[in-house]
């Protein structure tokens, strides 16, 4: 069995104790400060910010409410959570460059992908029979998101298009890969000592969080995505790249339709019928079977080059779990 030098020995059960106690603290803490900046920016009580988050006039407001409670809620514990239980943090999340330019270009690939594989996912979750009341409940929560993100979708301007893909693309890819994949993922592997339930679990999880019934099996197939690049790469930065990129194509989707004058709010993954999810699916597969392979060369040449003694080497390739 490897030795995980790293650790600081926290039982598994206690370090999903503290991450989750971290969280809820960084919950409260985020509301609370973004409560206060929300006063500062715009004035308004607190009692009306529920109906004034509709009004686009509070765009900025609302975007950096966000950006901080994310952070508070999502990176901030987590970083705190490795620094108590493991001798080098940064290590443990997985903020390494070992990475190569293919493994990058694959990952562009697999995002591009992933589109069409969401808009059949998308339209299987439509299929799915509920029984009623939870039918209407799940579409007023859809029409109340839609509402809300309709003050957000004005993206009128290049310089707000750049704030946007700050605010909506980058931050929360940053610190939801953290939280999740760097965080939730990581300690789930190391206890289950197997990626497939981790990632499964961190998915359902990811999903979940987002509080979307209708957009269930489309966050659940990303977070399985995002997973195995975390996990194959053991590199964060490839998962946050690709979260980006995600977020990114639709800022700049919105931002195009809003610029050209259409106000339609379709997403991008509706314009995919199920037969092309299907093929998306295969060749993700495929490329996915190619960025291990190429993930699993890129490992063993940074331990050959950081590994000065043979035998420790050797010892690595031995205990080095095999990528399933």
């Amino acid at each position: 069995m490897t030795i995980d030098r790293n650790s600081r020995n926290f039982s598994f059960p206690s370090q999903l104790g503290i991450f989750l106690g971290l969280i809820g603290a960084g919950l409260i803490l985020g509301t609370l400060i973004s409560a206060v900046l929300w006063l500062a920016m715009t004035g308004r009580p607190i009692m009306e910010m529920a109906n004034d988050m509709l009004n686009p006039k509070y765009y900025n407001a609302i975007m950096m409410m966000q950006a901080v409670s994310t952070f508070f809620m999502f990176f901030l514990p987590v970083y705190i959570f490795a620094l108590i239980c493991y001798r080098n943090p940064s290590k443990f999340i997985g903020f390494n460059t070992n990475i190569n330019f293919r493994q990058i270009l694959l990952v562009i690939g697999i995002l591009i992908l992933t589109f069409p594989l969401s808009g059949a996912l998308a339209e299987i979750n439509k299929m799915i029979p509920i029984p009623k009341n939870l039918e209407i409940r799940f579409k007023a929560m859809e029409a109340s998101r839609a509402a809300q993100e309709g003050a957000l979708i004005n993206i009128n301007s290049f310089p707000r298009y750049i704030f946007s893909m700050i605010i909506i693309g980058l931050l929360p890819g940053i610190f939801e890969e953290v939280c999740f994949r760097g965080g939730l993922q990581n300690i789930f592997t190391r206890w289950f000592k197997g990626p497939w339930p981790a990632i499964i679990l961190t998915a359902v999880l990811f999903s979940v969080i987002h509080i979307s019934y209708y957009g269930f099996l489309v966050r659940f197939a990303l977070g399985i995505v995002l997973g195995l690049v975390f996990y194959y790469s053991g590199s964060i930065w490839l998962s946050i790249f690709f979260h980006f990129l995600y977020n990114g194509v639709q800022v700049t989707a919105l931002y195009l339709t809003t610029m050209s004058g259409n106000k339609s709010t379709k997403d991008i993954e509706e314009n995919f019928p199920l037969w092309a999810g299907v093929i998306a699916l295969v060749l993700i597969i495929y490329a996915f079977i190619k960025f291990r392979e190429i993930s699993l060369l890129q490992k063993q040449k940074y331990v050959e080059e950081d590994i000065s003694d043979p035998n420790d080497f050797q010892n690595w390739v031995k205990n080095n779990p095999k990528i399933d």
